[in-house]
């Protein structure tokens, strides 16, 4: 029997912040990202929505600085590691050292510099946002290669 659940696809995913315009500028300065609307729930006081898009891909930004707190950074990719849940956002690339290298150029640090793992094939270098959210850079070795 077909389930109805094989036609789901990812609408979008959530990112809580309490500090809504440092959010958006950091999402859309640093990554590109596109506001494609902003709205406000009367039943909810203080709480700022936003859709953020890029390449299809849709990031919905929920702030209200009574609700949310900056999460505390991991300090090296170990402890990020050992989170349980949703833990980083992963974006493929076609060649993460140029992502790293604009990044660098807009100020953002790696939290993860550039590391090849030859055994699945892949790069990858990890950022946090101005939230301490982590985010994934990763392509192909085989891409890159070429």
């Amino acid at each position: 029997m077909t389930s109805i659940l094989n036609a789901a696809l990812v609408e979008h995913v959530m990112l809580g912040t309490g500090d809504y315009d440092a959010t958006l500028a950091w999402w859309t300065e640093k990554l590109g990202f596109k506001i494609e609307i902003e709205w406000t729930v009367p039943a909810f006081p203080g709480l700022r929505l936003a859709y953020l898009t890029k390449n299809g891909f849709r990031l919905e930004v929920v702030g209200n600085p009574d609700r949310f707190q900056k999460r505390a950074a991991p300090d090296g990719i170990e402890q990020h590691l050992a989170d349980s849940g949703f833990s980083h956002l992963a974006f493929k690339v076609e060649d993460v050292d140029a992502v790293m290298a604009e990044l660098d150029a807009k100020g953002v640090a790696p939290f993860l510099p550039a590391t090849s793992f030859a055994d699945v094939g892949r790069r990858v270098a990890f950022v946090r946002d101005d939230q301490g959210n982590v985010i994934e850079f990763a392509a192909d070795l085989a891409r890159e290669a070429a």
